[in-house]
């Protein structure tokens, strides 16, 4: 009799598992290959040579740098390459995610000597803004997981870092709850007035991945470094969200049968 063949291992521990669904975010070492990494600093950096409009830059901080790179086959294989894409399986399920057909390219550059040391406020994507490109139609156009791949080293915080407040997805959650979806002003979270825990900012090696949950406050911090962070991330949906959007902002937990079990499990 032949032994059953057992499927691929699960990235994750229930540990992360419950941490994830505690926090929002998980952060996975070297889960990227580094050819891959390469290839994608490469094409970042010979669209960076062509040169950049300041004009554009408040534009692509919103949207993308190197525009014209966001649907190339190099970045969305960051994403997709199966170091990357066994963790989003993990989380979310099986063949429940869209897999992505466009990234945004986050560059955050270094700022000037005397710059202040302080955070931009935290925000959740999918809302209105004047720069991101999304219509003013009332719409929250939210998503499901935020894969961030980091493009290259964040040794030290103030670099430009991806920085979260970890436990607000469920604060948010009530919030809405609450408020309604449409209450916060340019997903802006400082404006509805929930108690902020202390920002994490995430730093790592190239190649390093972070998921984050949708509804997870976010930010990049300032760049006192000397060098660029480089960035490229992903707004996974799972199949069939634009019929329940609002739905998944009130019942945080409702596309992720992944983690039903350690859902009741979390402190609240």
């Amino acid at each position: 009799m032949k032994r059953a063949q057992s499927g691929p291992a699960d990235p994750f521990s229930d540990t992360q598992k419950r941490r994830f669904v505690e926090q929002g975010f998980v952060h996975v070492a070297s889960a990227v290959p580094a050819k891959l990494v390469r290839r994608a600093r490469r094409a970042i950096n010979h669209s960076l040579g062509a040169g950049i409009d300041q004009r554009d830059v408040a534009r692509m901080n919103s949207r993308s740098f190197c525009e014209e790179l966001v649907e190339d086959p190099r970045l969305l294989r960051l994403a997709t390459n199966p170091g990357a894409w066994s963790h989003v399986r993990s989380l979310v399920g099986v063949r429940r995610v869209e897999r992505p057909r466009e990234c945004q390219i986050a560059l955050r550059f270094p700022r000037p000597e005397g710059t202040p040391r302080t955070l931009d406020a935290p925000h959740l994507d999918g809302y209105h803004t004047p720069y991101n490109g999304l219509p003013d139609d009332g719409v929250v156009y939210g998503f499901t997981l935020l894969l961030g791949v980091m493009l290259s080293d964040v040794d030290e915080p103030l670099s430009g870092n991806f920085t979260v407040w970890p436990g607000t997805h469920r604060k948010l959650e009530r919030y809405f709850r609450d408020h309604g979806v449409s209450s916060l002003k340019q997903g802006d979270v400082t404006t509805s007035g929930i108690r902020l825990p202390r920002p994490v900012p995430i730093t790592g090696r190239a190649g390093d991945v972070v998921l984050a949950h949708y509804q997870l406050a976010h930010a990049a911090s300032p760049n006192l470094s000397g060098d660029i962070r480089y960035m490229c991330f992903f707004r996974l949906s799972v199949r069939g969200l634009a019929n329940h959007r609002v739905e998944s902002m009130v019942d945080i937990w409702r596309d992720w049968p992944a983690l039903a079990e350690f859902v009741g499990r979390s402190s609240d």
